[in-house]
């Protein structure tokens, strides 16, 4: 059974629920991919899929299992050199991105922080990429609240402004109805999810 998920999901929340999966049904084969594009179900890309957004393609089964919350994270290194950010003044500050930058000041103008382009000037499409150079200083990252605060080095900063949510999806295609690998997968990873 290959499952699709971002490469935090995969990195940090899949290791615990497959352990249990491989408990449970030890010859069961189960292949993660890591990526944080979409994989295509219909065309058996993946057999299930954990996404942010909901699929609009036919024969798709999708079951909401919860919101990820997502706020502004940086490390004591940044702010040592940088200083605390504050929402009223974002010009000198950099924010290190895991999505293309103009899909990011999209989503970040209505919070009225002021960003350009040159507030991005670091980004990677790997989030642990990302990560790794938000520890090391080099900007403030946003990050679910499950993977900073899980990691020490992490401070919450810019605490007055709005938490972000971003839904997350478990989805599968409709074969899962007659494949009993699958469904167990899915309905494991729904009970854990959720």
């Amino acid at each position: 059974v290959r499952i699709t998920a971002s490469e935090l999901m995969s990195a940090y929340i899949l290791p615990p629920i497959l352990e249990t999966i491989a408990t449970q049904a030890p010859s069961l084969e189960i292949d993660v991919v890591a990526d944080n594009g979409v994989r295509d179900l219909v065309r058996r890309e993946a057999d299930i899929a954990i996404r942010h957004i909901r699929p609009d393609q036919p024969n798709l089964l999708t079951r909401r299992v919860g919101d990820e919350a997502m706020r502004f994270y940086a490390s004591p290194a940044y702010l040592q050199t940088m200083g605390q950010p504050k929402t009223s003044d974002m010009s000198s500050h950099q924010i290190i991105s895991f999505v293309d930058t103009d899909r990011m000041l999209d989503y970040l103008r209505p919070l009225g922080l002021g960003l350009t382009r040159a507030n991005f000037r670091l980004s990677s499409s790997s989030q642990l990429v990302a990560l790794e150079m938000a520890r090391r200083g080099l900007g403030i990252i946003i990050a679910p609240d499950w993977v900073a605060e899980g990691d020490s080095v992490f401070v919450q900063v810019m605490g007055d402004v709005e938490v972000f949510t971003i839904p997350t999806w478990l989805v599968t295609h409709s074969e899962m109805k007659t494949n009993r690998r699958i469904r167990l997968v899915f309905d494991h990873l729904l009970d854990n999810l959720s």
